[in-house]
């Protein structure tokens, strides 16, 4: 926001992009999916391509606080959902472990330093790379998430 003269600008943006995250994990929760939890992952990280390339875009600090409210939308679900798959991934003695590691990964975070050391543009270009990067993962770990042939999956509470 100082390259827009309004460094006062960053205060108001980074809460609609924390705010927006509230009804959009409110609603992730409550909906329930037809589409194979395998394929979760592509789907919402398929999402955030456009929600990290998008402020890429932006000429004003209003512009951008309009675009942040998609990008802070994605996250939330994205937490939860790959809360969910490490759960059904680990066994239950190490899962405290995993589900910590887990958060680890998405505190550490490469943005401050490209922003320091690339213009403000920089961080939102490391993020998109990042978004694009963690969908073609989820493409090419998609067989993985599927239920070995000939054992039927493990049933969750509350589905039929």
């Amino acid at each position: 926001m100082v390259e827009h003269g309004q460094p006062g600008a960053a205060a108001p943006i980074f809460a609609v992009f924390s705010g927006s995250g509230l009804p959009a994990g409110w609603l992730y929760g409550l909906r329930r999916w037809r589409a194979a939890p395998a394929v979760h992952p592509l789907i919402a990280t398929g999402i955030l391509i456009p929600a990290t390339w998008l402020p890429l875009t932006a000429g004003s600090p209003l512009h951008l606080g309009c675009l942040v409210v998609l990008t802070g939308a994605t996250i939330p679900p994205l937490v939860a959902l790959f809360s969910q798959l490490t759960e059904s991934a680990v066994h239950p003695c190490v899962l405290t472990q995993a589900i910590s590691r887990l958060g680890s990964a998405g505190t550490a975070g490469s943005a401050g330093w490209a922003i320091d050391a690339l213009v403000p543009r920089g961080g939102f270009t490391v993020t998109a790379t990042a978004a694009t990067a963690m969908t073609l993962q989820s493409l090419t770990g998609l067989h993985l998430l599927h239920p070995p042939t000939g054992r039927p999956a493990r049933k969750r509470a509350g589905t039929a």
